[in-house]
C-alpha cells in the first residue's frame, strides 16, 4: 500500500511527468504504458529511489496485453489478464502479476472481468 501511495502522490505533485503513464506491480515492479492497435505494452523500467527492485522482472521485461484479454511474454509465453474492480491481473503458466488499484485503458475492459 505504500508504494502505491508513493506513485499516487509522485502522479499527483508533477502533471509532466504524469503524461508518461506507469504502472506499478503488487511486488514493485515499475512498468511504462504504451498503448497501440493491438491493446497494451507494459514494459518494466527503473523503480523509484525509494523502492527496491523486484525479483521477478528486469529492466526491459515487456508484457504484452490484448484487447481480448491475451497476454504475451517472451520470458514467459502467452497468457491472460483479467480486469478486477480493484485492480488488473496478468496471468502467466506458474506467474501471476498484481496491479492492485490501478485501472488499464483496454476497451472493452468489462469484456475481461472475471
Amino acid at each position: 500500500m505504500k508504494k502505491l501511495l508513493i506513485v499516487i502522490c509522485a502522479l499527483a505533485a508533477c502533471p509532466a511527468w504524469a503524461q508518461n503513464l506507469q504502472y506499478l506491480s503488487g511486488d514493485g515492479a515499475a512498468f511504462s504504458y504504451e498503448k497501440n492497435q493491438h491493446g497494451a505494452v507494459l514494459t518494466s523500467v527503473e523503480p523509484f529511489e525509494e523502492m527496491e527492485q523486484s525479483f521477478q522482472f528486469e529492466v526491459g521485461d515487456v508484457l504484452y496485453l490484448g484487447r481480448v484479454c491475451d497476454a504475451f511474454s517472451t520470458d514467459h509465453g502467452k497468457g491472460k489478464w483479467i480486469a478486477t474492480y480493484g485492480g488488473f491481473i496478468v496471468e502467466f503458466d506458474g506467474l501471476r502479476v498484481t496491479f492492485p488499484g490501478q485501472l488499464i485503458d483496454l476497451v472493452p475492459q468489462e469484456r475481461c472481468r472475471r
